[in-house]
């Protein structure tokens, strides 16, 4: 079982945050970057920065750079800023401005 950590909707967070093996949740505002295994920006979030993860799922609104694996945008979801992804699934709704590109491989 992976370990959870959970920014509240009532908080404001500034920094960088590490989780390599575990799950990162933001409902609150952040402002810095986050390195995770797995990150979900909730619908009640504001990230500002950037994010690195295995996969992300954003239902809120994120203003900065992404690379991941997976990336799931729900229909509330609202992104500003450059995309790296291998895997991109946008609901009906969602809100993407910005460049959209692959993760480089190896091949």
């Amino acid at each position: 079982m992976s370990d959870i950590t959970y920014i509240n909707k009532d908080l404001l967070m500034e920094g960088f945050l590490e989780s390599k093996d575990g799950q990162v949740v933001i409902a609150g505002q952040f402002k810095g970057n986050v390195v995770a295994r797995s990150v979900i920006i909730e619908s009640s979030a504001h990230y500002l920065g950037n994010i690195n993860a295995e996969h992300l799922k954003v239902e809120g609104k994120v203003d900065g750079d992404i690379t991941a694996d997976l990336l799931e945008v729900s229909n509330s979801g609202v992104i500003d800023g450059k995309l790296k992804t291998n895997s991109l699934s946008v609901d009906t709704g969602a809100q993407i401005s910005g460049n959209v590109g692959r993760i480089s491989g190896s091949g």
